[in-house]
């Protein structure tokens, strides 16, 4: 029999529901509404090497020329890579800023109030081993600096994820807090940290004992309450959803209780929190993806195409046995077998054919066998390994063994199978995303009013009005199948809690290779009026810039670029109000969703819709200063605030 997994099933529903789009309600039917995009990386000059990555970009203008950079991760492959805005629309790459290293998450922000933007970057701990502290990089006019130790960072250390800037107690220069992994050795330094900026280059270490144990690896930094003070949503793969309150005195207050629905999984498995006010109300609403992560989708995952004959395996890497029976009447292919080695303890994990185990090179590419060379099945098996063996009538039988803990996950793929059947089920890859609107500072779940897409392995989200009618759409970026990237989802607000699914987008040009969805972020590069959008493409895959080529001459737009206060505060966390005569809008400052990594997003997109007039734009910085500015004409980008000099 075919057993096919729910990201199978979700990939089909999609393909149903662009077949049948005229009786769709979740499908963009006309399709000069659709909105479109064309890969042009490689004519930017935005030309990176398939590899890792870790949970999105810091998108900041570094050095403040009015151009966002991109500050890209690649996990563990490369240094951080550096591509700086030449302002015409291209960028170039720049030196490495900092070896490579086992990186996670990277936060822009200018801690120093010098006028650019400083470099946090957060490092593994060696599977905890080995808890090692942030790195701080401060920007000295393109150079980048590491004062790590000068700065008083380097004493404390953790299994670092997330670094975030953020001006806790207000007083108009940026702390920083990281989230850190869960601690497996005995240590005397906190799971999370967090430093107060002194004002004179250096931190301090500021106890905050409930802060110190919240359970997360991932935190979005909001004002979910809209009272001025930076609020938390702390989230992870593998515990539960928090909302904390802040309170300006490095304490938070646990909300979750208050804030948050209740429901029976407590919203865990969230990888990535968009915040956008979708329904123009002046406060934050929020987007929860939720899908699985690599160690999590090891253990008995498959990912069967029956078109292609391809069976795709995942499984943990412990001490277990396993197995299943192929249906094919001809050859078995078998490719792509690999592990994650555990403490190197296996360097290649053996394959043996037939009753007689003979043993053949463990088969990275392809290779084909006959029923002839995998004749019968062995009896015993005590040897960790593969054990591959024809069993007649069409029946091949599939077991592997491991004999210690030896990886952290186990791989293999299989070509020329007609069905499969095994004694296990197969795990279910996704989980349901989660769409909260903000009543007030209550969060009330209208979940039931997205696609049946968002119910797959969903790992990323970004959000922005990429159709210009002044109501925030949301980019899904989908983990896909085993080893084939699948098409992301583009959500299309209607203003109305409600939101059409638009597949067909053109921002996917790895489909049908073996990489997957990851994270990305949304900004107009070339400052057309359009946003576009940067996505990072995971396990082997690669960073493209998709450029929105949308005909939206008939929807008008805004930009502001919003600088620094009266006072000198720098623009993070300022919130902006855009009126016009149908529609009032509202963004923060900050990073619009956040998984592991944290940008500044200072150059607000608004759309407009048919408005050539706003009627005001008023600008609040966290030190209180606010600017208001009066009939602003569409189409054009704006300066707000001064920049240090």
């Amino acid at each position: 029999m075919i057993r096919l997994n729910k990201a199978a099933l979700a990939t089909l529903s999609a393909l149903t529901l662009l077949q049948f789009s005229c009786s769709s309600t979740n499908e963009v039917s006309q399709e000069n509404k659709k909105v479109t995009f064309e890969d042009v990386s490689n004519q930017v000059g935005l030309v990176t090497e398939a590899n890792w990555k870790y949970g999105g970009p810091s998108i900041a203008d570094l050095n403040h020329d009015g151009h966002y950079d991109l500050l890209l991760t690649n996990h563990n492959t490369t240094p951080i890579e550096l591509f700086m805005a030449n302002g015409d629309g291209t960028y170039r790459k720049n030196e490495n800023i900092y070896p490579r290293v086992d990186l996670h998450g990277i936060a822009s922000g200018d801690y120093d109030l010098d006028g650019d933007q400083d470099v946090l970057i957060s490092l593994g701990g060696g599977n905890g081993k080995k808890p090692q502290p942030q790195r701080l990089l401060r920007n000295d006019n393109g150079k980048f600096v590491d004062v790590t130790v000068e700065a008083g960072l380097s004493e404390m250390g953790a299994r670092g994820r997330a670094v975030r800037w953020i001006d806790i107690d207000l007083d108009g220069d940026l702390d920083f807090m990281q989230i850190n992994a869960e601690k497996m050795i005995s240590e005397e330094v906190p799971r999370n940290i967090l430093f107060e900026n002194l004002g004179n280059g250096k931190f301090v270490y500021r106890s905050s004992p409930e802060f110190e144990e919240i359970d997360a690896e991932r935190v979005l930094i909001t004002d979910l309450n809209n009272d001025g003070v930076s609020d938390l949503i702390a989230f992870n793969a593998y515990s539960k959803t928090t909302v904390w309150q802040g309170n300006k005195d490095f304490h938070y207050t646990d909300v979750t209780q208050k804030v948050l629905p209740q429901t029976a999984d407590g919203y865990h498995g969230v990888l990535t929190v968009a915040q956008a006010d979708i329904d123009n109300d002046g406060d934050l609403d929020y987007y929860f993806a939720r899908g699985k992560l690599y160690y999590t989708i090891a253990n008995n995952a498959i990912s069967f195409n029956p078109q292609t004959g391809r069976l795709d395996l995942r499984d943990e890497g412990n001490k277990s046995q396993d197995g299943f029976t192929l249906h094919a009447h001809g050859d078995l292919t078998l490719t792509d077998f690999s592990h994650f080695p555990r403490a190197r303890r296996m360097e290649y994990m053996p394959v043996y054919l037939g009753k007689t185990k003979q043993q053949i090179t463990t088969p990275a590419e392809a290779i084909s066998i006959s029923q002839q060379q995998a004749q019968g099945f062995p009896e015993e098996i005590n040897e960790t390994g593969w054990y591959i063996g024809y069993v007649g009538n069409g029946n091949w039988r599939v077991e592997w063994k491991l004999t210690d803990d030896l990886a952290w996950d186990i791989r293999a793929s299989f070509i020329g199978v007609e069905s499969y059947d095994a004694e296990w089920k197969p795990q279910e890859l996704g989980l349901p995303d989660a769409l909260l609107r903000n009543d007030g500072g209550k969060l009330v779940d209208i979940s039931s009013n997205l696609p049946s897409i968002a119910q797959d392995n969903n790992w990323g989200v970004v959000t922005g009005d990429f159709n210009n009618d002044t109501f925030a759409d949301f980019f899904l970026y989908r983990f896909g199948e085993l080893k084939e990237r699948v098409a992301d989802a583009l959500l299309i607000n209607q203003g109305n809690n409600q939101f059409n699914l638009q597949m067909q987008h053109g921002a996917d040009t790895e489909i049908g290779m073996d990489s997957h969805g990851d994270m990305g972020a949304a900004f107009d590069y070339n400052f057309d009026g359009k946003l576009d959008l940067l996505s990072g493409d995971d396990d082997n895959g690669r960073w493209h810039l998709y450029q929105n080529t949308s005909d939206l001459a008939d929807n008008n737009y805004l930009s502001l670029r919003i600088g620094y206060s009266p006072k000198g505060t720098d623009p993070l966390g300022a919130k902006v109000t855009v009126v016009t005569k149908d529609a009032s809008q509202f963004q923060l400052v900050g990073s619009h969703s956040a998984s592991h990594s944290q940008s500044v997003t200072n150059i607000c997109h608004f759309g407009l819709a048919q408005a050539d007039m706003v009627e005001e734009v008023t600008i609040q910085w966290r030190d209180g200063s606010q600017q208001k500015l009066q009939q602003v004409a569409a189409n054009q980008l704006k300066i707000v605030g001064h920049f240090p000099k």
